[in-house]
């Protein structure tokens, strides 16, 4: 695949290299400081204008589809904004996690899909970043106002020149994922997802989360808001889940292990464009994820996922 093969010399290390650096989290960890922006890479973007229906600002950044910068192109000041042409192109919209910011993996996996030829949004939640504040409270495993804050910005990526309103796909890791996919199920702008290390239901990763935090919290310190849509937890939609989705799975995955991402892919409609990929080898998170495992391979699966649920045969 075209754009797999021309960026390994340059882009391979220096997505790796951040990869050290990925925070890795079980439960809500804000993190307010940007340890780089888009144009450190060389890259060229734009801020959306994104605020929820409750008044919070969310900083969401829009890399156009655009080549791979060179080495030494990277500056402190944004790049003039231009577009490789004025077609309309598929859209992958990459959410944050529970920890962490938008400068850390998500800066690289623009860099990469945008030379693929999509246009890539990132985003950070209410709390996060630059985005509005908002209390949170380590505790608590995730916040229902972040599917406000996803909603927000896929309607403001819909309204994008540049992007084509039928194929803007979701992508998420862990707590990423699962908001992905209610996002995805709820969500008219969504045209698919792409999610990694999803787990299945709050019931069932909350105790293997307990026996694996390294900080021994109990059931009752990983807190679900009591207006959480728990029952549309991925296992559990699945069944009426009718958008293309992509599954990835590390087989050494202690925290959403294997079966949680088989258990979703299995309650799927028969009918439903999908993708199950086990990586072997690869764990949950930092250094051990399915995309650092094996970059090349994460790349042009999840690349030629969104092409041909978008009924594309090859890359413009």
């Amino acid at each position: 695949m075209l754009c797999v093969k021309s960026w390994g010399e340059y882009i391979l290390p220096a997505f790796l290299g951040m990869l050290l650096f990925l925070p890795e989290a079980h439960a809500i960890i804000p993190d307010r400081h940007y340890i780089r922006l888009p144009q450190n890479a060389g890259l060229i973007y734009r801020k959306l204008d994104v605020t929820t229906e409750d008044g919070f600002r969310i900083e969401t950044w829009f890399y156009p589809a655009q080549d791979f910068p060179g080495e030494d192109s990277g500056r402190q000041d944004m790049l003039p904004y231009t577009t490789m042409d004025e077609e309309q192109k598929p859209t992958l919209v990459i959410c944050n996690g529970d920890a962490g910011n938008m400068s850390y993996q998500q800066i690289d996996l623009a860099m990469i899909y945008a030379a693929c030829g999509f246009n890539v949004v990132t985003f950070d939640w209410r709390g996060f970043g630059a985005s509005s504040e908002f209390e949170m409270d380590n505790d608590y495993l995730c916040y229902t106002e972040m599917l406000e804050d996803y909603k927000a910005v896929l309607a403001t990526v819909k309204g994008q020149k540049e992007v084509n309103g039928d194929c803007i796909f979701l992508m998420g890791r862990s707590t990423g994922a699962y908001l992905s996919m209610i996002t995805a199920y709820n969500d008219e702008n969504a045209a698919g997802c792409i999610l990694s290390g999803v787990p299945s239901t709050f019931e069932e990763i909350i105790p293997i989360i307990v026996r694996n935090h390294p900080a021994g919290k109990t059931e009752a310190e990983l807190i679900v808001p009591e207006d959480f849509p728990k029952e549309q937890m991925p296992a559990l939609i699945a069944p009426e889940f009718g958008k293309p989705i992509m599954i990835i799975a590390g087989s050494k995955d202690d925290r959403t292990p294997q079966w949680m991402a088989e258990k979703i892919y299995d309650a799927l409609p028969e009918d439903t464009f999908k993708r199950l990929s086990i990586f072997e080898n690869a764990g949950h998170g930092g250094t051990d994820t399915p995309y650092f495992v094996d970059t090349p391979r994460y790349v042009e699966e999840t690349a030629t996922f969104i092409l041909e649920a978008a009924g594309q045969n090859q890359y413009n």
